[in-house]
């Protein structure tokens, strides 16, 4: 019998957590360059993933690419390949794919939640309120003076990167390298990679194990009542 309450708790734990972690992808399904927050259960069902997605399942993140969506802002920043944007905040250094920026009021740009964007080779980004244009390989220019380069990352293993509650991105030191070639888009964002289907879909599986779980409690119920009247008759 402590086999069969063992199994129900272990079916109605995982449940809650499967439709935890969808909520939040839900909920974030608008916010650019998020990358969705996965089970390692559901990594393991994926069948023919690439490099990226194996290596990712250790961290419970899938780090493929959202859509490319096209904003003409000076200050939405994406990457069209590999690598994370730095930036600084008062915890330390932190790594995302979110490259909707602002300039905040001394210059600094920003992201929305005011983590300052860090250049190659340490420093804060600040701009002085010119024309901006970002090329390329990330060069800052701004009324045609070079700023720096965007100080852009990434490891071997995508497995190292773990996730914040601030939704951002933490890595030990030493397990990264700057991006060689980084492809930096202008006036372009990333789209977050959650897809509202799949995780509609993984409620309503979390709902249905709940259920079987619900049932299995209701069965050992019976059965143990049943035994105790049988008990009591003896």
């Amino acid at each position: 019998m402590g086999q069969i309450i063992d199994l129900v708790s272990r079916i109605l734990t995982q449940s809650e957590r499967s439709a935890e972690i969808a909520g939040q992808n839900i909920s974030n399904v608008t916010t650019p360059g998020y990358k969705r927050h996965v089970e390692f259960s559901t990594l393991l069902q994926k069948g023919g993933v690439d490099g990226q997605e194996l290596a990712a399942r250790n961290d419970g993140t899938d780090f493929s690419a959202g859509k490319a969506l096209q904003t003409g802002g000076g200050l939405d920043l994406s990457l069209a390949g590999a690598g994370f944007f730095v930036v600084r905040t008062d915890d330390g250094i932190f790594y995302t794919r979110k490259g909707q920026l602002q300039r905040a009021s001394d210059g600094r740009v920003t992201t929305g939640e005011g983590q300052t964007v860090q250049l190659e080779g340490g420093g804060d980004l600040v701009l002085h309120g010119g024309d901006l244009t970002v090329t390329a390989d990330g060069v800052l220019i701004e009324n045609g003076e070079p700023l720096g380069r965007l100080a852009i990352v990434d490891a071997a293993d995508p497995a190292v990167f773990s996730r914040t509650q601030s939704g951002l991105f933490s890595a030990p030191e030493g397990d990264l390298h700057p991006v060689a070639n980084p492809v930096v888009r202008q006036g372009v964002l990333e789209a977050s990679n959650v897809s509202m289907g799949d995780e509609m879909l993984t409620i309503m599986q979390a709902l249905r194990r709940a259920e079987t779980g619900q049932r299995l409690a209701n069965v050992y119920d019976d059965l143990m009542g049943r035994a105790v009247t049988s008990f009591g008759q003896s």
